[in-house]
């Protein structure tokens, strides 16, 4: 099976070298890559397109331009995996009007905007094989507002890497709560919730996937430290804390997802806010714990059980971390993905392709 993966961002010599010293976790798309001996397409092929390519990303985006030079290359193989729809859907229009019958499995993140529900109306679902998700709230919406086919929806586990992180023998500190993260993070409930309590907050602000740098909405207490985190160091405020948080204002995907998992899979008894999209992974109360969004008095009466009873918090870390062993890991998530294009590729009903020539 001659596979192509199309993702967003940049996976170059520098990253592989960085994962493979160990200051990085694995990569699923580089996972991904190595074990079905793929062929990768990221933004670095943008950089070295044509000219009428580098139009399309000044017009729509890097990850519309990626499309573009994926459906021109798109005959070549028996199936494409896209990293998510800023570059699925482009593709799946491109694939469509061309009437090129590759066949195509794309993650969806979030397909709920209506921008994003016209390209379905339109019709392009005829060129996507499988649509994956991480959460019911988008499978709920793939099958009953998109009216996607049932054969044509997975929803599967996201993941963390489980060897980088992974329990560490060192007693946490009792009095640290760590939080992290970027995108649609509420911070603010956090500090409310912690005001008096006599402990410190961490807060490693940021995201490997976002470039821009967050900033507090207003003066920090002197009990916040507040910067963005390397992996490693990441690695690190995890392993000390006694409790992590991730708050999240509502909405409607599983925003958090990384995170909370990172955790987890460092054994830490993880708090977070049960938006509509937030609601697969943690068991409350078994694997963690759901608060409200947006309700500091909710976090605090947690935070305040949690840390008065580490016997609780460790029962639940330890059960956080099989919960990732067991269904949530890296590989676990890269064979799911391995046997779904198997099965988009029969499903379009082309064999496979030989790799020579």
């Amino acid at each position: 099976m001659k596979t192509l993966i199309v993702a967003a961002g940049r996976f170059d010599d520098a990253l592989a070298a960085r994962v493979a010293a160990g200051r990085e976790p694995r990569v699923d798309v580089l996972e991904l890559q190595r074990t079905l001996g793929a062929d990768l397409l990221d933004y670095r092929a943008v950089e070295e397109s044509s000219l009428a390519v580098r139009a399309v990303r000044r017009a729509l985006g890097q990850s519309a331009a990626t499309a573009v030079i994926a459906a021109g290359v798109s005959q070549r193989y028996d199936v494409i995996f896209t990293s998510g729809e800023d570059i699925g859907i482009p593709l799946a229009a491109q694939l469509k009007a061309r009437g090129i019958r590759t066949a195509h499995a794309m993650i969806g993140h979030t397909l709920a905007p209506a921008k994003k529900r016209l390209f379905f109306q339109l019709g392009i679902a005829s060129h996507i094989d499988r649509v994956l998700c991480y959460s019911t709230n988008e499978e709920r919406n793939m099958l009953y507002r998109l009216r996607l086919p049932a054969q044509k929806v997975r929803r599967i586990y996201f993941h963390a890497d489980d060897r980088f992180f992974r329990p560490s023998p060192t007693p946490p500190e009792p009095d640290l709560v760590c939080s992290a993260g970027q995108l649609l993070r509420d911070y603010d409930s956090l500090i409310r919730a912690t005001e008096g309590l006599g402990i410190r907050v961490h807060i490693a602000a940021g995201s490997p996937w976002i470039a821009e740098e967050p900033r507090p909405s207003r003066a920090l207490p002197g009990y916040v430290d507040w910067r963005r985190y390397d992996r490693c160091e990441l690695r690190e405020l995890y392993m000390r804390a006694a409790v992590a948080v991730v708050p999240i204002v509502q909405n409607e995907y599983q925003t958090g997802i990384s995170t909370i998992l990172e955790m987890m899979a460092m054994g830490k008894c993880v708090i977070a806010a049960r938006t509509r999209g937030q609601t697969d992974i943690i068991e409350d109360g078994v694997t963690g714990i759901y608060v409200p969004p947006g309700d500091p008095a909710a976090l605090r009466a947690a935070l305040q059980r949690v840390l008065a009873r580490p016997d609780e918090a460790a029962r639940i870390g330890r059960a956080a971390r099989t919960f990732v062993e067991q269904k949530a890991n890296l590989d676990l998530f890269v064979d799911r993905i391995a046997r779904i294009l198997c099965e988009a590729c029969s499903a379009r009903g082309g064999g496979p392709r030989s790799r020579v020539g």
